[in-house]
């Protein structure tokens, strides 16, 4: 397959993605969203064929699929992409609950199709920074690790986010959104979550809250602290502080000023010398949305093994699932199913 072609479903990330593919090697041939003005005017930009509905762009002219469709409604159209024998490309979540999750999973083993997580903050640049000094053993072996995601709580935030009642921001639960903040930590340490408890703030029930603290157990005892939703203090760098502890030092990247400054530490008795770096690193001269979509052309064509697989989507996405269930335990920790999951 040398340029697998693609069908785009949700046209405001979708289109965001769509005018990447020809530099990754896809080619869209439909489209397909609710708005159906929307559908027809990113046909004509894309040069695609614009389908009313998404059984019929199944029908059409494509082997792959790209889902930036609503945030919870992922998974029934990734199940049907995947019965029709088409590769999927899935914005998060990848699943709203465990039987979507084993029905994913069943489904992609079942199918042979590729399907890869299409959450892009493990791509960032400085997620990929430290992943790269991460794996080159830096900083020994994983320990703890703590990654935010957040928006400044301005007076008109959820009005932003969440234009009106129906839209996917206003009715999933606060814990939900958490895999930008999760992603990275688990791309980077090959780590699957088993248990986590949460901690909400500003919250009048469970799950309304405007910013939630999750403490994620792994599979092999070590962990993390995930920090998502509205606070004061929006990080500069794409919303994100990402820090790493391993056995003999950290790596963090910087809250402000310089985007491409990465902080190792390494301890005194680890290195000889105790000291602390701020280093400089050249970022990809190619957007991370673009990288992602090429692993994702790799993955169609057979080039590389599916990265960010359906386990690790479905791992990371029942993290914010089970959140909800530990704050209505009075912030008890819960238990995960666990799905190891390939990273990159």
């Amino acid at each position: 397959m040398n340029e697998p072609r693609i069908g785009v479903v949700g046209l405001r990330r979708g289109l965001h993605l769509a005018r990447h593919c020809a530099a990754a090697g896809l080619r869209v041939t439909a489209v397909c969203d609710v708005d159906a003005a929307l559908a027809s005017s990113a046909a004509s930009e894309l040069g695609a064929l614009a389908f009313p509905d998404f059984a019929r762009m199944l029908a059409g002219p494509i082997d792959a699929v790209i889902l930036a469709n609503f945030f919870d409604e992922h998974a029934p159209l990734a199940l049907q992409a995947l019965a029709a024998g088409k590769h999927v490309l899935s914005e998060t979540a990848a699943c709203t609950s465990l039987a979507e999750g084993e029905a994913l999973v069943a489904a992609v083993e079942r199918s042979g199709c590729a399907y890869m997580f299409a959450e892009n903050y493990p791509w960032k640049p400085h997620a990929f920074e430290i992943a790269r000094r991460f794996a080159a053993g830096e900083i020994g072996a994983f320990e703890y690790a703590e990654c935010e995601y957040y928006h400044a709580f301005a007076p008109d935030a959820f009005a932003r986010f969440a234009p009106d009642p129906t839209h996917w921001r206003s009715r999933i639960a606060s814990t939900h959104y958490c895999t930008h903040s999760i992603a990275p930590v688990m791309a980077i340490t090959g780590r699957s979550p088993v248990a986590v408890s949460a901690f909400e703030l500003g919250a009048s029930e469970p799950g309304r809250g405007h910013a939630v603290v999750e403490m994620i157990r792994f599979d092999d005892g070590t962990g993390m602290k995930s920090l998502h939703g509205f606070l004061q203090g929006e990080p500069a760098f794409q919303w994100s502080f990402l820090r790493v502890h391993g056995s003999r030092g950290l790596l963090e990247n910087a809250r402000v000023g310089d985007g491409r400054r990465v902080r190792l530490r390494r301890e005194a008795w680890a290195s000889g010398t105790g000291s602390a770096e701020d280093a400089l690193f050249d970022p990809p001269d190619v957007p991370d949305d673009l990288r992602m979509l090429r692993a994702f052309a790799d993955a169609v064509t057979g080039a590389a093994p599916t990265s960010l697989d359906v386990r690790f989507g479905v791992a990371c996405s029942l993290v914010g699932v089970y959140a909800l269930e530990s704050l209505r335990r009075g912030s008890a920790e819960v238990g995960l199913p666990n799905f190891p999951a390939r990273t990159r």
